[in-house]
């Protein structure tokens, strides 16, 4: 059979050459604009993905990269983590991307799509140095970008994305017909890189070697078998030398085989383990200077894409292999036809351009129209602020490594972080108020929520603070703070709470809104609040405006703040003497009766209690005069 592909390095003689290199200076300069534009449409198909949806494995890379920054962990920096967080340090660090961005998540997806939108560019390169014109590399590029454009591939984080841009510049390197040796050590190190941040690129890189040097052999030295029995042990071994390297690999670097990890499902994974297939089996067959690649790309989608297999690194590994293949299959069928019909080629080049303008078109529609979601912002924000108003000074957070690296990005101090779930002891002996926060998962069976974050959404049962339709976008973050060890109240203080509770309604010196005395009656007031409360309806007489829950609390918590409208009858804007004398009352009393802090509100003052593990256990009968 006729290969109708260039040798790797140089464009062949004859049509192609003058349908691509025999070209005006300025049909070359207008020629750019293909590849140019089809990177413009990765471009868009990376930004659509920038701000959402949200997958399982936000944080892989941006979060060990944040400590990393911060001086703390033991990263093995060999690994595809340690070396993936190291690349996302570095660039966070020449760009200030963690500075830019509300989420770590926010600057991790910035790497990505860079990474993508530079894969794209060496894609262009090489596929030129294989002989592609403009109109090839144009297609190379938007095959590059056909599976991120379907799925939202290219939020996926893994060190793989980073290692692309590393394997095709050593690959562009090395197609420069006799590289230099500056060349080939560069191209050995930006290879040793690469396998590093993605050892699935041994499942490609074996077989395709083995594959090259056989038929390279084949082709120097006649064999002394029949061809058939050459060619079928010769397939045997390269299936044998890439399954025991796909074994090796998965020692290496395991990795669950789940498609949710960017986005898909079981039917979008085996649509695109087949079209990868049928690209590596055309590349075999009708490419034969190509074969070696062709037979790497059926090794890895065969090992490492289709089910059971599904291995995302191998996914994104095979992807600007099938795009370069895809592009060569494509330019040569072009030949062809042209030759056989020259009329075709008249026709062709304005259809594809035209098709590629609206390719374009739809790309930025998409980024219009693409998700918009604040990536946890907002939930980290309010976590953060909860924990700085709402807990004892001692108390800590434990939190997994990513969530934890999230707030500690939002501002929260270090120093109320722990990532051990253990329990941790404060600087006088005791055991501070513990917390956990999960995110997006319930917390341990035996640990009581608490408090729920982003405030308001549907997730725990409330409406937006200001009243207006919740329109979040539905992948937000969920942010679930628990106490893993409950002290629930006994009945007896229930039942204390409840008596105190009738006993402040029954005094006539006391006003308060149906809410409000309902929330008494039923004994959910916090009883450090509660005995304050009945101490100054008992000497001085109080209004109570609201008893408001602090937001992102749940059900269940007892009530800690208080509006008080008035005082002995006299009204309490915030900079009345009445406020005053109150401010100084409170001020004056012991703990567990002296609130945290006394705001001015518009209806008065807002008394807040920070949260306690137990409060009934720090009341005691009589207190709070």
């Amino acid at each position: 059979m006729p290969d109708p592909t260039p040798p790797v390095g140089r464009r062949r003689p004859g049509a192609r050459r003058a349908r691509h290199a025999a070209t005006a200076p300025g049909h070359r300069r207008t020629g750019v604009l293909w590849p140019l534009t089809a990177l413009a449409v990765l471009a868009a198909v990376a930004a659509r993905r920038l701000s959402g949806p949200r997958l399982p494995g936000d944080d892989t890379l941006a979060a060990p990269a944040a400590v990393l920054l911060r001086g703390d962990g033991d990263l093995a920096l060999l690994s595809p983590e340690g070396l993936g967080a190291l690349h996302t340090a570095v660039y966070a660090t020449v760009t200030r991307a963690f500075a830019r961005h509300d989420t770590l998540v926010g600057a991790e997806r910035e790497l990505l799509a860079v990474a993508l939108l530079g894969t794209g560019v060496l894609l262009w390169r090489t596929g030129r140095r294989l002989g592609l014109g403009d109109a090839g590399c144009a297609l190379a590029v938007l095959a590059l970008a056909a599976v991120p454009a379907l799925a939202p591939l290219s939020a996926a984080a893994s060190p793989s994305w980073l290692a692309l841009p590393w394997l095709l510049l050593a690959a562009w390197l090395l197609l420069s017909g006799r590289p230099s040796r500056a060349s080939a050590v560069t191209a050995a190190v930006a290879t040793s890189l690469g396998v590093l941040l993605a050892p699935d690129a041994l499942v490609l890189l074996v077989p395709g070697v083995a594959a090259g040097v056989a038929a390279r052999a084949a082709w120097r030295r006649p064999a002394r078998m029949p061809p058939g029995v050459t060619r079928a042990l010769t397939v045997a071994g390269i299936a044998v030398g890439a399954g025991v390297t796909r074994l090796l690999v998965g020692a290496w670097y395991p990795q669950p085989g789940d498609p949710t990890r960017w986005g898909a499902g079981t039917a979008e994974l085996v649509l695109v383990g087949s079209g990868l297939l049928v690209v590596g089996v055309l590349a075999v067959v009708w490419l034969p200077r190509l074969r070696g690649p062709g037979a790497a790309l059926l090794a890895g989608t065969l090992l490492g894409v289709v089910p059971p297999g599904d291995r995302l690194p191998t996914l994104l590994v095979c992807l600007p292999l099938a795009a370069l293949l895809a592009a060569v299959l494509a330019d040569a069928l072009v030949d062809r036809v042209a030759a056989a019909r020259p009329a075709f080629g008249r026709v062709a080049r304005p259809a594809a351009a035209g098709a590629l303008v609206l390719v374009l078109a739809a790309a930025l529609a998409g980024v219009v129209t693409g998700p918009r979601g604040d990536l946890g912002a907002e939930a980290y924000g309010q976590l953060v602020a909860w924990s700085d108003q709402q807990l004892p000074d001692d108390a800590v957070l434990a939190a997994d490594p990513r969530p934890a690296a999230e707030l500690v990005h939002a501002g929260l101090d270090l120093d109320r972080l722990v990532t051990a779930r253990g329990p941790v002891t404060a600087a006088t002996g005791e055991l501070p108020l513990q917390l956990q926060v999960s995110a997006d998962g319930d917390p341990a069976a035996d640990a009581r929520p608490v408090a729920r974050f982003p405030a308001g959404s549907p997730t725990d049962g409330g409406a937006p603070d200001d009243g207006a339709p919740d329109d979040r976008a539905p992948d937000g973050v969920t942010l679930t703070v628990a106490d893993p060890d409950p002290a629930e109240p006994t009945s007896e203080q229930l039942a204390a709470r409840r008596e105190l509770g009738e006993a402040l309604l029954a005094n006539p010196a006391t006003t308060a809104p149906p809410a409000a005395a309902e929330l008494l009656r039923a004994g959910s007031v916090d009883p450090r609040l509660l005995t304050t409360l009945a101490g100054l309806a008992a000497r001085f007489g109080v209004s109570l405006a609201d008893l408001p829950a602090v937001p992102g609390e749940l059900p269940g918590v007892p009530v800690r703040q208080a509006v008080l409208g008035s005082v002995a009858g006299v009204p309490l804007p915030g900079d009345s003497p009445a406020a005053d004398r109150l401010r100084n009352w409170l001020e004056a009393q012991r703990s567990p009766y002296r609130p945290a802090r006394v705001t001015s509100v518009e209806d008065g003052l807002l008394l807040t209690w920070p949260l306690a593990p137990d409060p009934d256990a720090q009341v005691t009968p009589g207190g709070g005069g």
